[in-house]
């Protein structure tokens, strides 16, 4: 407890000044389910149309380890192209969540999402980092991640800027499960609202466990825009196998 107290108390004076960065069409919702030996690998991918701008498609692909029951830590490898542009490897991504709290014991979870993205194009390096919260609600379990993302390293710029995504999932059988997800931004710190885009739409959950106790996870979901910055349609997709 005492380490995650330290963890957070260095956290937040990053989120003062960090950013977010704009949402992609393989943009997920994290969640704080951390376990310690666990190997995942997952696939995920989406799609979005814009009404006046080149729709575009990416693929992500990583690695993830449980550290601890606390923590895990992901290598990632994004791809991506616009309509009409060949696709092509994007960045490389350090992704971990941190859970803060204990499970289950106070109103909500707490942790905290950090990620560092290095791009191969000449564009700076970005570091988003964030809260995360997650709450079961009757039949329910609700996540919310706040992500503040900003850009480092040569060529950076001073901006920092906020997204969010979230999503609620009702519980019945693990094999099919029904919820709802949003992703969205809401602008630059200190401009709240200018330029804000959200979406939002129905989705699908589901998980199979082999008898080795290893898992296949997924979710898939589609998005509507509710507003004019917003993509018209976002489609999207996460595959996980979990390994123990």
């Amino acid at each position: 407890m005492r380490m995650n107290v330290a963890a957070l108390a260095v956290a937040l004076p990053l989120i003062a000044c960090s950013p977010l960065a704009l949402a992609g069409p393989a943009d997920t919702v994290y969640t704080l389910n951390v376990e310690k030996g666990e190997t995942e690998f997952e696939l995920r991918g989406g799609y979005r149309d814009f009404a006046d701008a080149p729709s575009e498609h990416a693929f992500v692909f990583d690695v993830g380890y449980g550290v601890t029951n606390d923590w895990r830590t992901e290598l990632v490898l994004e791809y991506s192209s616009e309509q009409g542009n060949p696709g092509k490897l994007e960045a490389w991504e350090w992704e971990n969540v941190i859970r803060l709290t204990e499970q289950g014991k106070y109103w909500a979870d707490v942790g905290l999402f950090a990620e560092y993205e290095h791009g191969f194009s000449a564009s700076p390096d970005v570091l988003k980092i964030g809260p995360m919260f997650q709450k079961d609600i009757g039949g329910t379990v609700a996540n919310l991640n706040l992500l503040f993302e900003r850009e480092v390293g040569s060529g950076s710029g001073d901006a920092t800027m906020l997204a969010y995504t979230w999503q609620v999932r009702w519980l019945g059988k693990p094999a099919l499960e029904w919820g709802v997800q949003g992703l969205g931004e809401l602008g630059e710190i200190g401009h709240i609202g200018t330029d804000d885009s959200h979406s939002i739409g129905p989705a699908l959950f589901g998980v199979h466990q082999f008898a080795d106790g290893n898992k296949v996870s997924y979710n898939a979901a589609m998005l509507a825009g509710l507003n004019a910055a917003a993509p018209d349609v976002t489609a999207r997709f996460q595959i996980e196998y979990e390994m123990y």
